[in-house]
């Protein structure tokens, strides 16, 4: 009786796979994909030829790039998310490509894979966990040989699969906040969907601008151990997860185009919406945020004092001047022992003040992901995060425009 690794049996295998839906069509990239082959994005397509070796496997027939955080080999197709490309270092990703495609020996390659994709079916997950432990052990060999053998091999192994989570859940939760907006518009009687077409470029500006969204790096710690039996004790051992951001020696890939561009939007944004991109989202999107943290600054400035204070300079000066007071005071959190502030943190609490009186007075973001870069109605550009050495500059900035409420 043929038997899969783990010991399941093939026929029972390939039952399973009926009952959780159909199979991914062979070879085929799909419309929300970006074929990748010699003569295009051709660093990456070098670089999953050399993974494969480290995999002691054939190169897939296709590669493709995908919107999401991830990399997946289903139906004959090695799908490489764009946020991975361009958040690991070339020598990550080798690795995290020599991960996917590693399999244990075995004469139902597309069996075993095909089980593996249809984790999200609760009787597959549960009938299928000793082949899951069995292609681990595997892949996990492969990702340390890919990262040069040895010591090191496990550490940059280890180091690699962890950013390679990291990423993927920063990009998510990006996805989740920014693909698809709920817009009001004039004679509708429901707010408006409208999905971003320049999602992944909103990404990557996002992340040479501020950086990626926080995740719950101890949830990921406590997490991609039990993903990776064979690096578990390297991956407990580290204390933090690295900061998403872009790589400096990440693989170069060809300029998308527009159409790939919406393609890999589609992806991963959820829901339905006609297409738009940021550049042309109203300032009610972003507006909103700022507003409410602009009226909570100044109901903690009011707790701080125990009154109102008398007029903007002195609304102002506070927040310059005690602006570890003001961040406890918003967080309803009691005194604790003194700290020095950073010498930032007041002038960035004032400039979101600032920042909410502009676009009150008809200013917008220059792009809604950029806070406090702000332009005019007549195109004067404004920056003021340029401002942070120069607290009296943004001090007359609020005292010229209207107050802010609580």
């Amino acid at each position: 009786m043929a038997r899969l690794p783990g010991g399941l049996a093939a026929w029972r295998g390939r039952r399973l796979l009926r009952g959780a839906g159909p199979a991914p069509t062979k070879e085929h990239c799909g419309p929300d994909t970006a074929k990748v082959t010699a003569a295009r994005h051709t660093a990456l397509h070098s670089l999953v030829t050399e993974a494969a070796k480290y995999a002691d496997t054939t190169p897939p027939v296709a590669v493709a790039l995908t919107g999401s955080g991830t990399v997946r080999f289903t139906g004959g197709v090695l799908r490489v998310g764009l946020p991975l490309v361009w958040g690991l270092p070339a020598d990550h990703l080798r690795i995290v490509l020599a991960h996917e495609l590693a399999l244990p020996d075995t004469k139902h390659p597309d069996l075993v894979r095909g089980l593996l994709a249809a984790a999200a079916d609760a009787k597959v997950l549960a009938a299928t966990g000793p082949l899951r432990a069995a292609v681990e052990q595997v892949r996990d060999a492969a990702a340390i040989a890919a990262g040069g053998g040895g010591l090191s091999g496990v550490e940059d192994a280890a180091a690699a699969l962890l950013r390679a989570a990291t990423v993927e859940a920063a990009f998510a939760a990006f996805a989740a906040a920014e693909g698809r907006h709920l817009l009001t518009r004039d004679g509708a009687a429901e707010p408006v969907p409208v999905r971003i077409s320049d999602l992944h470029a909103g990404w990557r500006l996002r992340l040479s601008r501020w950086g990626a969204p926080a995740v719950d790096g101890g949830a990921l710690l406590d997490e991609v151990p039990l993903r990776h039996p064979g690096l578990a004790a390297e991956l407990r051992a580290l204390d933090e997860v690295p900061r998403p951001g872009l790589a400096g020696d990440a693989v170069d890939l060809d300029v998308l185009t527009a159409e790939e561009e919406l393609g890999l939007a589609a992806g991963v944004i959820a829901g339905d919406g006609e297409w738009t991109r940021f550049e042309r989202l109203p300032v009610e999107v972003y507006g909103a945020e700022v507003e409410r943290q602009a009226r909570e600054y100044v109901r903690a400035v009011r707790a701080v004092l125990g009154r109102d204070p008398d007029d903007r300079d002195e609304l102002a000066g506070t927040l310059l001047r005690r602006p570890v007071d003001v961040e406890r005071a918003r967080r309803g959190e009691t005194a604790a022992d003194d700290q020095p502030a950073p010498p930032w943190m007041g002038v960035v609490l004032l400039s979101v003040l600032v920042e909410h009186a502009l676009l009150q007075q008809g200013w917008r973001r220059e792009h809604p992901l950029v806070a406090r870069r702000l332009v005019s109605s007549g195109g004067e550009v404004l920056d003021l995060n340029e401002l942070y050495q120069k607290p009296d500059e943004l001090r007359r900035l609020l005292a010229a425009t209207s107050s802010v409420s609580g």
